[in-house]
């Protein structure tokens, strides 16, 4: 249950990043945007990850705050969150404060908008940065996978909790108390909650505290940490740099399903299935978060259950022999010994989750109707628990491994690594129990397996902390999660260019702008980014089969 507690913090991030999906492109849309120019403003997500969560993850490593190297950076990027998400929600209100004109007042808070995005996207790469390094850093190899599991669930979870509240009109439940539309709710909803989640698992987890330091850290600036990240990306160890392109092609496919499928439902529904002569509700914003939010209570229950139940039926990697003699009843033995040897490997099962997302987007330019819409967004649930987890999982294994083997992760990333020599001789680096910061006892993070056979003189281990492979490596982990990004952005910037160039029309006499009277006779596009994405999928099934055959 450790690794529950340790992962809640991530059901909460996750939730947060639900709200700016689900209703930030078409709040951008309801502003005045174009799709292609909103495009464009997503680029904010894979610029933060590919800055800022490396560079925490190694400016967290060197910390020696007396609050541990993750927990500081997770509750003052929690901070900065919450406040940037009641700036969004309030920018129309912000802005004709200090803005008089309805021309300026308009492009200021467009201006503001986007702004708010982007520090939302950066602050919040923060707070996952340390979340993801926290389990890596606090769990050994057999736990691993039941971390990551864990975390995928705490995401199903997140992302649950969200849509369900997002599908709902809250404006009704709450009044005007805390925002007098869905959207304001939402923000205030969320940055309570990140606030709160984030303090809750920095009193609860027991973190190692670096005391002591190598004297290049103290020497080590911003272009240095952007230099061993370089390096690191560019001489990964085989098997970390084929993890790597398998998320790497991945990424293309699930960037635009994730930014736009919400979206993508609501027109489906609006285009197809409305009446031009409807009346158009007054918050049209909550409205299409709405009825997006419904088909992603469906996605994240798949991802729910998929989180749940399929770390059951899959081996555990690099599983030996088991901790203990199993002994099932008589007649179930066979049973389970067949149930047993069929179970694919994690390795297999991230293959078949490609597959399977890229044979449900190839249908998505066919969708007419919000049902199937709906469904193709559904059965996507259980590809991305599979996503959520695999990687880190193998990512971890990796980590671990290359602790107990420091001539190895040395002569690949460049990083020095804690030897017992050095301990002894009062070298590079030491940690302590945030608890017990006078004492200045020795307290590493070693993730060995307890079966290997280790190198132990008197009585001091000579295998390296895993704490300072952790924030590195799950940040070049990140960099072939970002790059996409762009990638996607960019063909995302082409479809709508092509397909949709026009400006959303935006009535001023009205409550709210008409920027969801669609054309039934053209082409969704956001459809067609979603159909690319598909095939990007096709090509991450074989980055990952040949995993199989890399060391």
């Amino acid at each position: 249950m450790f690794s529950a507690a340790l992962s809640r913090k991530t059901a909460i991030v996750t939730f947060t990043w639900g709200i700016e999906m689900t209703y930030c492109t078409p709040y951008l849309l309801q502003l005045g945007l174009t799709k292609s120019k909103t495009s464009l403003v997503w680029i904010a997500g894979p610029l933060s990850g590919l800055i800022i969560q490396p560079l925490i993850g190694v400016i967290a490593d060197r910390s020696r705050s007396k609050w541990g190297r993750r927990r500081p950076f997770m509750i003052v990027g929690s901070f900065v969150v919450a406040t940037c998400l009641l700036v969004l929600g309030w920018t129309t209100e912000i802005v004709n404060m200090f803005v008089k004109d309805a021309e300026k007042a308009r492009n200021v808070t467009i201006a503001l908008a986007v702004l708010s995005i982007y520090a939302v996207d950066f602050a919040i790469n923060v707070v996952q940065a340390c979340c993801r390094s926290l389990i890596v850093d606090t769990l050994p190899i057999p736990l691993q996978q039941t971390g990551s599991a864990w975390a995928t669930r705490m995401t199903a979870i997140g992302q649950l909790i969200g849509y369900v509240i997002g599908s709902i009109d809250t404006v009704s439940i709450f009044g005007a108390i805390i925002g007098d539309t869905q959207f304001k709710q939402m923000t205030v909803i969320a940055a309570m909650s990140l606030v709160g989640a984030v303090f809750v698992t920095s009193y609860a987890v027991k973190e190692r505290v670096l005391v002591t330091a190598r004297d290049s850290d103290d020497k080590a600036g911003t272009l240095q940490v952007i230099s061993q990240l370089v390096k690191t990306t560019m001489d990964l160890p085989p098997r970390i740099q084929a993890i790597c392109w398998a998320q790497f092609w991945a990424w293309i496919g699930w960037f635009p399903f994730l930014f736009y499928s919400t979206t993508w439902v609501g027109e489906t529904y609006f285009r197809y299935e409305v009446p031009k002569d409807a009346t158009q509700p007054a918050d049209m914003l909550g409205e299409v978060g709405r009825v997006g939010s419904l088909s992603l209570v469906v996605f994240s229950s798949m991802t729910f259950i998929g989180s749940v139940l399929l770390p059951f039926c899959v081996q555990p990697p690099d599983s030996k022999r088991p901790r203990f003699t199993p002994r099932p009843p008589p007649g179930l033995a066979s049973l389970l010994k067949k149930v047993m040897g069929i179970r694919p490997d994690l390795q297999t099962t991230w293959l078949i989750s490609h597959v399977m997302f890229a044979a449900t987007m190839i249908f998505a330019p066919f969708a007419r109707s919000r049902a199937v819409a709906t469904f193709l967004v559904a059965l996507c649930g259980i590809p991305w628990a599979v996503t959520c987890w695999a990687p880190f999982t193998f990512m971890g294994i990796e980590i671990n491994k290359l602790a107990m083997n420091p001539s190895q992760s040395s002569r690949s990333s460049g990083v020095t690594m804690i030897t017992s020599s050095s301990l002894l001789s009062g070298g590079p680096s030491t940690y302590s129990d945030r608890t017990n910061d006078t004492e200045m006892d020795v307290l590493r993070l070693n993730h060995h397996d307890p079966d290997s056979d280790s190198d132990i003189e008197d009585g001091v281990s000579n295998i390296p902390s895993t704490g300072e492979l952790a924030g590195i490596y799950l940040g070049v982990l990140n960099v072939y999660t970002t790059l996409p990004q762009f990638l996607g952005t960019f063909i995302s910037w082409i479809v709508f260019s092509v397909l949709e160039p026009g400006s959303t029309k935006r009535d001023d006499s009205a409550q709210d702008s008409q920027w969801m009277n669609l054309d039934k006779s053209t082409p969704n596009a956001i459809s067609i980014c979603l159909f690319i994405g598909a095939l990007s999928a096709i090509v991450a099934v074989e980055a990952t089969r040949r995993m199989r055959y890399t060391l």
